[in-house]
């Protein structure tokens, strides 16, 4: 046996446990966000319908595996290998920042039973928006204004 077919052997098997115990923590990931939304479920339904989420899981993965379904985040890690950072890249991150920003704020407001202070969001989004924009052309000149 070639040392080239043990190895690809052995991490085939690596990768496959892997996927197995990913598809496990996100099982459980997946029941304990169930179990926060949800607080009126028992904690044996949720031992009752963790078996069964798994087995959904691993069926779903085995049919994705055989029919060669080619996931979103497989074929994202692919490209993202394969090109640089642009300034989409840049404008989608701090466009998300503004996003987790406004939920922070909304969940800070939710615990101290206050009402939330929109003019700073506001304030927030316009200066991304601003940031972001292309610059106009005005119209008297050949020049552009930002």
């Amino acid at each position: 046996m070639k040392i080239q077919q043990f190895i690809g052997r052995q991490l085939a098997r690596l990768k496959a446990g892997q996927s197995l115990y990913s598809i496990i923590i996100q099982t459980i990931t997946a029941l304990g966000i169930i179990k926060m939304a949800l607080p009126g479920i028992d904690f044996w339904t949720l031992g009752l319908l963790f078996p069964i989420a798994i087995l959904g899981a691993l069926m779903i993965g085995f049919f994705m595996d055989k029919s060669d379904v080619i996931t979103a985040d497989h074929m994202k890690t692919i490209e993202m290998t394969h090109r640089y950072l642009n300034t989409a890249d840049f404008k989608t991150n701090e466009f998300r920042m503004v996003q987790m920003r406004a939920f922070f704020e909304w969940m800070k407001a939710i615990q101290n039973n206050e009402p939330m202070d929109f003019d700073k969001l506001n304030k927030e989004y316009n200066k991304f928006i601003k940031k972001w924009n292309p610059p106009k052309e005005n119209k008297g000149s050949k020049y552009l204004e930002i």
